[in-house]
This record gives structure tokens, sequence and C-alpha cells, in this order.
């Protein structure tokens, strides 16, 4: 057919186009040509498309053949016989050019080898694992030919890395004023370890940070003087004990003896917690040459003291009176059904399809695990709660033992409560104890006049509380972490003792403008009226000001306290405290392979190193260790 068509314009646009074979040519109109869609048949769909584009016609095929379009083979000019076909388009020849590029960006050997790095690190993985040739071959497979590292070639890499880690924390550390550390002590698998962990404010954006120091084998006994030892060495090694605040631990009896004998703080009053710790042993030969130890006063666990309310002093009340009855019978029966469904998975499915939900065993250790626990079963309806106690061939819970479970879980709920705040890290500071302490004991006593069975445990776990926390409501340290805190100020004092507190908070902060002015000693010459100044108050007048507004003012928020700039250097160094532990305990339990045989093949030294990289990975991450 003659249309008069440009053939040269065509063998660049349809003629040569790879899906033409499912149109039909018909004529060529202006800049246009028309062609007639065959898979439309026997509807006759005639289309418009330019003489140097096929864009419209591949449109159709995307939207009214798709199946077609993506099974059509390409049609190539260079056969020997002309046409040949394959089964995938050929690029042009510079976007091959930078896929090839971008494949070898993305499996280059160092990009391999940082991504290997970071699996062994991140899960602790043992060893023995670079070692297996599937492993291997995986790796192999996944970056076209690339290899794995070696075993020797990892631990090389993990001493460069953890050298490079405490090189740039130890600097992050050099510009903190203050800092806090948390220390524990675990036993797995027949090993002792102690861990540490620091946490300091960012005097910018008033937000903590948290670093961990160590993990460190103890061999031995654990006894105080070689504790005492461990902590101040690790301190040393960071330089951090002339800017130390605190060491906050749980409040075993084998701590406490640490800071009792090297301390400048008075522990002397301390009780004992009847814990069971392992036995601390007497002073061993040369502990005269561990008295240059010097460490800084002991902050106990809060975290840990309101535990031992719950779990030690809040169950000898119960145990004890009309309540110890219906408590025992009650828990009992709660124990079995918990027992039951942790031991075998038909029970588990069994309640799940009775209520949809997950009835799990708590944790001995933790009273906010087994709160939680009863919580979830007394949440059922009751006639759904004595389903699951009959599809597991357990006692049911009788009437009046379910309505203690309710009136348990509402009137210890403030505790439980307490406890989580206790346990964070980011937003949780010493100022925060007091008041909630505080808060505890009001909601508790409002408890009192509407409860059937626990009027006579209240005052017990009330009495508890204020012994156990006697010795943080007479620090001046944690009264001026409340202080210093825009959510609290003052309001939890009584009206007669604020206007003491403001005072000491003024003779706290007056010193504090000194950092901004000129230092002590300049050779500036004083003026006339700076020289001849005296009389009450009269240096003063600027930091009395500043800590009146701040106390008048109503914003709870953080950021309020740029404006105060004294009353904010006060809270960077009394809230740096942390009110509890935790961290230092999730440091440990973090990953559940961490304290397991998986280890093996790590030295001491090596498993503390990858554990601290893992930890420490915000702070320096492997691919600024290892640069491509």
């Amino acid at each position: 057919m003659d249309t008069g068509m440009d053939t040269s314009t065509l063998a660049t646009s349809f003629h040569v186009w790879r899906y033409r074979q499912h149109f039909i040519f018909k004529e060529v109109k202006d800049k246009n040509i028309i062609v007639q869609c065959v898979l439309c048949k026997p509807k006759i769909r005639m289309l418009s498309t330019s003489k140097n584009s096929t864009s419209n016609l591949k449109k159709h095929l995307e939207r009214k053949h798709p199946s077609m379009y993506l099974k059509s083979p390409k049609v190539e000019m260079n056969g020997p016989n002309g046409p040949t076909t394959s089964d995938s388009p050929k690029e042009p020849k510079y976007k091959k050019s930078k896929l090839e590029n971008l494949v070898h960006q993305m499996t280059s050997q160092p990009k391999v080898n940082a991504l290997v790095f970071n699996f062994m690190v991140d899960d602790v993985q043992s060893l023995s694992v670079l070692e297996q040739p599937a492993f291997r071959k995986l790796i192999e497979g996944l970056s076209g030919g690339k290899m794995s590292m070696t075993r020797n070639t990892f631990i090389n890499r993990i001493e460069m890395a953890f050298s490079k880690m405490k090189d740039k924390l130890k600097e992050n550390l050099d510009s903190v004023q203050s800092v806090c550390t948390t220390a524990d002590i675990w036993t797995a698998h027949n090993r002792s370890y102690i861990g540490m962990t620091c946490h300091w404010i960012e005097k910018n954006e008033l937000e903590r940070k948290s670093a961990a120091l160590a993990c460190a084998r103890i061999q031995g006994a654990h006894t105080f003087d070689t504790i005492a030892a461990k902590i101040n060495e690790i301190h040393v090694a960071y330089n951090i004990e002339n800017k130390l605040q605190a060491t906050v631990t749980d409040n075993g009896s084998n701590f406490v003896k640490v800071f009792k004998e090297f301390s400048k703080g008075d522990d002397e009053n301390d009780e004992d917690d009847n814990v069971e710790f392992e036995d601390v042993g007497t002073i061993l030969d040369g502990a005269d040459e561990a008295m240059h130890l010097f460490l800084l006063p002991h902050q106990k666990c809060a975290s840990h003291a309101l535990n031992l309310i719950a779990s030690h002093d809040l169950a000898q009340a119960l145990s004890q009176g009309e309540t110890a009855q219906v408590y025992y019978s009650a828990m009992a029966k709660c124990s079995v059904v918990w027992n039951r469904v942790h031991q075998s998975p038909l029970t588990i499915a069994a309640v799940e399809d009775i209520e949809k939900m997950k009835l799990t065993a708590p944790c001995e250790s933790r009273w906010n695990s087994e709160y939680c626990a009863v919580e979830k079963m007394v949440s059922l309806p009751e006639t759904k709660l004595m389903d699951v106690c009959d599809s597991l061939g357990v006692p049911r819970l009788l009437s009046y033992e379910i309505a203690f479970l309710k009136e348990y879980i509402d009137v210890f709920k403030p505790l439980a409560f307490a406890l989580d705040l206790f346990q964070g890290e980011q937003k949780c500071f010493l100022g925060l104890v007091i008041p909630t302490v505080l808060t505890l004991k009001k909601k508790l006593c409002e408890k009192k006049t509407l409860t059937l069975y626990l009027f006579d445990v209240i005052n017990p776990v009330l009495e508890a509380i204020d012994s156990r926390f006697k010795q943080l409501f007479a620090s001046l340290d944690a009264k001026m972490a409340t202080a210093t805190t825009p959510q609290f100020r003052l309001w939890w004092l009584p009206e007669a003792e604020r206007e003491d507190m403001h005072l000491m908070l003024v003779a706290e902060a007056t010193p504090m403008e000194l950092t901004d002015g000129a230092p002590i000693g300049s050779d500036d010459m004083q003026s006339e009226d700076e020289f001849f100044s005296f009389g009450p108050g009269t240096g003063n007048s600027d930091t009395e000001e500043e800590v009146r507004r701040y106390l008048e003012g109503t914003s709870k928020n953080l950021s309020c306290l740029k404006y105060f700039p004294r009353v904010r250097k006060l809270f960077l160094k009394f809230n740096t405290i942390l009110p509890s532990s935790a961290p230092v305990e999730r440091l440990f339990s973090h990953n559940g392979n961490i304290l397991t045989p998986q280890r093996n093949g790590l030295t001491d030294d090596q498993f503390e190193q990858v554990l601290l990289l893992r930890y420490n990975s915000k702070i320096c991450t492997q691919d600024k260790i290892f640069p491509e």
C-alpha cells in the first residue's frame, strides 16, 4: 500500500516499534499516522499517534491490554535475516552503564563487609556463622560473587571499631558538664559480668543521651572492694570521675556496702532491704591499697524500691489479717491458670478461642508483671472467666475472689503506674521521684474509704513507702532536682517550707552566673559601684528576680528554661541523675541471646566489645568506622 509515508520517519517510530504487530497501519494524516488495534477486534478502534512517537499506542496497550503488553516480544532490526525478537528490551547504552554503576555500588566489597559486620554485631552472632558454607554461599549469591569476611577479619574489625567508638564516646563526654552512671551485676551460664551505662543531658535541647561503658567479666566472689575497684576503673577509663553526680544501682547489700565504704555520702543509716544476694565476703588482703578509691554518692534505684514495696511489703500485709485467706485462694487459682497456659500450646489455643486474648505468665521478680497478668484475667466477663477455668480444668474463681482481685487492681493501679514511670529513660529525671511518691501516697489514701477487702492493707504499704524513701526525701539534691523541674516547681512542698526552698534555689543559682561573666581573678577593673556594694541581696538582685519569675511561671515544658539560664544550669546539674538503674538492665536483657552459649567463640573482651558496639551504634555508626 502506497501511503506516501516517509519511510525514514517510520523506521524511527511505528515501523521499528516492538509492539507494532498489535496494530494495522491505515494512513498518514499530516504529522500523525492512523492505525487500527488488532486486539480490540471485532470492535473497530482507530488510534492516532505522532510519526515520531508511539506513546499514545503504548498507553492504549497498558490500559486496555496489559497482559499482552507485558508478554510482547521485542523486535530488533539487526538480525541476519531481518527483524528478530528477544524476551527483554534493549536499553540505551548510557542507561545500561548507569545501572551497572548502581549495582556495583550496592554490591561493592566494602559494602558487603559492612553489612556482614553489622549483622554479626547487631545480633551478637557466633563466630561460627562466618564459617558456615551456606552463609558464605548466601553472601556470594546476593552480592554477585563478593566474598564474606573471615573470622580473623571480623575479629580485627571488632577491635578497630571498638577503639574508634570509645574515642568518639570520650570526645562526647569531654564536652559534658555532669554525668550519671548506672551499674549492675548479672550472672548467666556460670559467668558474671558487671555492666555500666552513662547518661547525660545535652544542654541545648535538654535531651537525655545514653551510652554503655562496660560489660566486663568479674572473676571470683562479688566482694564490695572488688566491685568498687571495677567501678572506679571504668570511670577513670572514660575520664568522668570528676564530673560524676551519682552512680545508680539496685538496693542489693553488695552495692550498698560498696558506697558505704568508699563514698563521701552518708549511708550509715541505711536499712537492709531483705533481698537475697551473694555473700559480700570479708575484706581481702591489700584492702589498704584500695582505700584510695573515691566514689561519689550512691543513688538507690527508685523502681527497685517500689518493686520491693509491692513484692515484699505488700505481700506481707496481704498475708495477715482477714484478707489472707481470700488473697491466697484467689492468687493460687490464678497461678494454676498461668502455669497451664505457659506449659501447653493447646491451652493457649483454648483460651484464645474463648475470648480472643492471650494470657501471659508473670515474671516472678517483677510485681508489675504479676499485676498486668491479674488485670488481664479480671478484665474478662465473669462468664468468660468461668469458661476459661473449665477449659483448662482448674477450679473456678468464686465471685468474692473475683471481687477481691478487681479491688486489688483498682487500689494498686497508681503503684503499677509509678513503677512503669520510674523505668523510663529519655524523659525520666531525679526530679520526678518526690512528686510521684507523694502523688502515690495521696491516691492510696483516697482509696481507703472505697475498699471492702484492702482497708487494713493500705496503711502498711504507706508506712513502707515512707521508710524506703526516707533518705530521698531528706536529700537536698533530690529537692533541688524537683524544684528546678518546671512541671513541679514548689507545689509539692507544704506552704511553710516553700520560702526556705526559694532561698536555697537563689543560693545555689547565684554562683552559676560566674560562668557567663568574667572569670574569678580576672584583670578587668571593677567599677566603684561594684567595689563598694554591700548589704543583703545587693549582689543577687538579678538571680533573685530570675528565680522569682521562674517560680511564678505556669509552663510545664522544659523549653521554658531557656528564659531562666541560671535555673536551667541547676536543672542540668541535679537532674542528670536517673531515678532508676533500668538502663543497665536493658544492656543485658534487650536481646535474648546476649548471655547464651551462642556467644561461644568470643573471648570476654571481644564479647564486651561487640555488646558495646551494638548498644552505642547511634554514637558511632559502622559506615563511619569503615568508609567505602
